[in-house]
């Protein structure tokens, strides 16, 4: 009787490995964690900025109709003068403001939050620190006589992509829920009386804010991952990034901070409070071919530094 056996490929057993190992260390929960604490902080202050902004409305209206004479439709611009509206940008700013309480668009202002302001420097953590185990358990040599440098490298790029798309796949599910429970608190707190309040987005409106920032997370990660690899001290590269991605300004077209926004401008709208500066003129095409490419030299140039070093160190 003959038995047949799966084959599996020795890849495969390494990336099983590695991302076994990711989740013991914890690392995917810590983040996760991280990513739920900045979301439900954010999503408190909407709900403070929206009754804010519904009580400037009130206020600016009392004192436009004790002083001015206004009639409530005159100051938001829809009496006989369409130019007469001195309460228009504040109405509809508190209309805004409110429809950022609905679930699914308070999901995609948590993303964008996420995306391009904690997600960078959280991304690039978790690239720095959990493809350096065998660097700070000392089985980097034991590891690449026994499955080789070049499938070492691999899996551990590729477990790390695996990592970020689960994160960035939780971490929606996350400030969904954050912001659904958000709405559900606060329905009927908000006096809308006197607002036109835009409706909710549709589920596939999340889409281009999703994708984006999967695309940030993964440059990121990777990145984090060369730049720890090569200098072999994660702790070493992590205050280098936070100060330049938090205090050096945009270097130019071709600063991936740049070309990520490039990509990301075209598709999103930012209506949260969180608006990021406009980027240099780059075409969205050119954006994405430059960070691809761009990332593919410092993979390649990080496994060149990689290979060498890990059969000669102990």
């Amino acid at each position: 009787m003959t038995v047949s056996k799966t084959r599996t490929w020795p890849i495969t057993r390494t990336v099983r490995a590695d991302l076994r190992y990711q989740w013991a260390s914890r690392y995917f929960l810590y983040t996760l964690v991280c990513f739920m604490a900045v979301a439900s902080a954010f999503a408190v202050g909407a709900y403070a900025t929206a009754h804010s902004a519904v009580n400037s409305l009130r206020q600016e209206w009392a004192f436009l109709h004790q002083d001015g004479g206004y009639t409530f439709e005159r100051a938001i611009g829809r009496g006989s003068d369409p130019t007469d509206d001195p309460l228009k940008e504040t109405w509809e700013s508190a209309g805004q403001a409110v429809a950022n309480l609905h679930p699914f668009q308070g999901t995609v202002n948590l993303l964008q939050v996420l995306c391009f302001v904690i997600g960078p420097l959280v991304f690039f953590t978790y690239g720095a620190i959990a493809p350096t185990r065998d660097t700070h358990y000392k089985t980097l040599k034991f590891r690449a006589v026994r499955e080789g440098p070049r499938r070492l490298f691999l899996s551990q790029a590729v477990t790390l992509t695996a990592a970020v798309t689960a994160l960035t796949a939780a971490a929606f599910v996350a400030t969904l829920l954050t912001s659904t429970a958000l709405h559900l608190a606060v329905n009927g707190r908000v006096d809308t009386r006197l607002l036109e309040v835009p409706g909710d987005l549709s589920p596939a409106d999340t889409l281009p804010t999703l994708a984006m920032t999967l695309t940030t997370g993964v440059v990121f990660a990777l990145l984090g991952m060369s730049a720890a690899l090569i200098v072999r001290r994660p702790l070493y590269v992590l205050p280098v990034f936070l100060v330049g991605f938090f205090l050096v300004p945009i270097l130019g077209r071709f600063d991936p901070r740049n070309l990520l926004m490039a990509i990301a401008y075209p598709h999103l709208e930012f209506v949260g409070g969180f608006i990021p500066p406009a980027p240099a003129p780059v075409s969205e095409l050119a954006a994405a071919a430059l960070l691809t490419v761009g990332t593919a030299v410092v993979l390649a140039i990080t496994y060149a530094v990689h290979s060498r070093r890990s059969l000669c160190t102990t």
